[in-house]
């Protein structure tokens, strides 16, 4: 079980990666790069979040 819970903020991540390709496919803001760009600061940020209240 705490196997699983370590992949919490990376599924969190996967899903928010989504949510902005969703977001920017008709928009055409950002190109795939800076998504994965964004992606990973929040991923960044999540595991933080996640180790200290963990």
């Amino acid at each position: 079980m705490t196997t699983l819970l370590a992949l919490v903020p990376l599924i969190a991540a996967a899903l928010i990666w989504w949510l902005f390709y969703r977001f920017n496919r008709p928009r055409r803001w950002f190109s795939i790069g800076e998504l994965i760009f964004w992606d990973a600061i929040v991923l960044v940020i999540l595991q933080l979040v996640w180790l200290i209240w963990f």
